[in-house]
Formats: C-alpha cells, sequence, structure tokens
C-alpha cells in the first residue's frame, strides 16, 4: 500500500530579537506586562504595501516595528547585484 506524501509547507523563520535590539526600537518592556525580550520576533510580512520586516509581539501579535523590505521579499533573481558597464 503506499502512503500518501504531502508537500512540505511554507515555512517562515522568526529570528529571536535581543533586548538591546528592543532599545534601539524604542520599546518598553513595561509597555507589555509580563513580557521578556523572547516574546519578540522578526519576521517577513506580505501586505498590501509591499514586503515588511516587522518586530512583533507574540502573544498579543502587536507591532512594534515595520521596515520597508525587498520587493519581491524572499525571492531573489538572478540579475540581482548584476552590474552591466
Amino acid at each position: 500500500m503506499n502512503e500518501a506524501t504531502v508537500a512540505p509547507g511554507v515555512h517562515v523563520e522568526r529570528e529571536e530579537v535581543s533586548a538591546d535590539d528592543l532599545a534601539a526600537l524604542g520599546v518598553d518592556l513595561a509597555d507589555f506586562p509580563g513580557s521578556t525580550a523572547s516574546d519578540f520576533k522578526r519576521y517577513p510580512v506580505l501586505t498590501e504595501g509591499g514586503w515588511y520586516l516587522v518586530v512583533k509581539h507574540q502573544p498579543t501579535l502587536r507591532s512594534v516595528s515595520r521596515t520597508k523590505w525587498d520587493r519581491l521579499g524572499p525571492i531573489k533573481l538572478v540579475s540581482d547585484g548584476l552590474h552591466l558597464a
């Protein structure tokens, strides 16, 4: 009997954010009672305005930082970085 295979889903790595990173972003942990820096993650999101790198408080999904990212997000073209003289 053949076992059905399921294609792996899309996976986005969520990076750890340090207390220093949060301080640089102007985040006061007192605004998030009971939270630590490990409750925040950085990852790419696609919105109606394009790709952004966001830092979100994971228990509430509140964004504390939103920075415009590459036009195509994680897709890298072979021609990127090609300089024609």
